[in-house]
């Protein structure tokens, strides 16, 4: 066998093993997502500062991690507004490194998935 030929069929087993290595990624990376995936999941580190930071045991945590804020306690919940207003509390906000838990004034869909009450 020619230097030529054993040069050409390493690239190409290179080629190969790179290429399925690739599907692997990519497929694992398809079953990993959910069918229900947001912004706020994607975007939540999930380190759970929020939990342990709220004075008032306002945030549980839902079936798969993730944050859900109960308004009937939230010290930041404004009713009359229908929004949160983080100057009167926030602790959960702060410190956070996506400040995520902002989305829940923005996202009306966001809000329904993770507040409760």
């Amino acid at each position: 066998m020619t230097r030529i030929t054993e040069v050409t069929r390493t690239k190409k087993k290179g080629k190969i093993a790179v290429f399925f290595l690739i599907a692997a990624v990519l497929g694992l990376g398809l079953l990993l997502v959910e069918k229900d995936a947001s912004k706020f999941n994607a975007q939540c580190p999930r380190d759970y500062f929020c939990d342990n930071r709220c004075p008032v045991d306002a945030i549980s945590l839902d079936e798969h991690g993730f944050p859900q804020i109960d308004k009937s306690i939230c010290l930041s919940w404004v009713p009359e507004k229908d929004e949160f207003d983080w100057d009167k509390c926030g602790l959960c906000l702060q410190g956070c490194p996506t400040r995520v838990i902002d989305l829940l004034n923005s996202d009306l869909e966001e809000r329904e998935k993770h507040t409760l009450n």
